[in-house]
This record gives structure tokens, sequence and C-alpha cells, in this order.
């Protein structure tokens, strides 16, 4: 995952890079058929749900979108925030070898197990810290 200042982030860019990165953990050649296979499979089924719910609100049954609660919706959004502050750590603090997995778990831990970078971390921490002081 990497970072550009010319592209914005949302949350369609997000779904694209966890989608890409279940993918490439399940096939790790993303140049071979299976994986092209599997990436329209999945795009295949989001466009019959996003079809689905369409037909559904178009016929007067939209009132089941309501039934998807708001901590469901702040939860994902947060979950998006999070993972790409986190992904951005590793250009912040120059790690080279970094995991390339997604999850929250994967993502601290392949932070912290780089101890000569701790000190950087710790260092943006203080500065972040003392810029409201």
């Amino acid at each position: 995952m990497g970072t550009s200042r010319d592209i914005v982030i949302g949350l369609v860019t997000v779904v694209s890079l966890l989608l890409g990165s279940l993918l490439s953990s399940e096939i790790s050649d993303t140049k071979s058929h299976d994986y092209v296979r599997l990436a329209l499979t999945a795009i295949f089924f989001a466009g019959v749900t996003k079809l689905v719910l369409g037909v559904l609100r178009y016929i007067q049954l939209g009132f089941f979108i309501n039934f998807l609660s708001h901590a469901a919706i702040v939860g994902f959004m947060a979950r998006t925030a999070i993972t790409i502050t986190l992904q951005q750590l590793k250009g912040l603090l120059g790690i080279k070898d970094f995991t390339t997995k997604t999850d929250i778990l994967s993502v601290m831990h392949s932070i912290w197990s780089n101890v000569h970078h701790r000190i950087n971390l710790f260092i943006l921490l203080y500065i972040y810290m003392f810029h409201y002081i």
C-alpha cells in the first residue's frame, strides 16, 4: 500500500485495497488467470448485491436499509480510518520490512517488531502531544 498526494482515499478505495489484499493472500501470483477470475467474481457479486438493493428501493422496500445500525456504519468508518493511519506509519517511520496484510494486529506487530524504529515513533508521539501546548 503506497501513498500519493494526488489521490483521494475514500471508502471505495479502502474496500478495493482490502479486496486486493484478501485476494493476494489466497493467490500469490497477481497476473494469473485464477486471481483475475476471483476478482471478477467478487466484483460481479458486489454488482448483483447493489442491483438487488436498488430494485428493492425502487419497489418501496428500501426501508430495509434502516435496519443497518448507526453503530455498524460508524464502526466501518472508524476501522477504515485506523487502517489508513496505520498503513501511513510505514512511510512515516521509514520501515522497509512491512507486512502486506491489512488487519490491525498484523500491522501493529509489524510496526513494533522493527525495534530500531521505535525511537521514531516515540519522537512522533512526543511532538504530537506537545503540539497543542
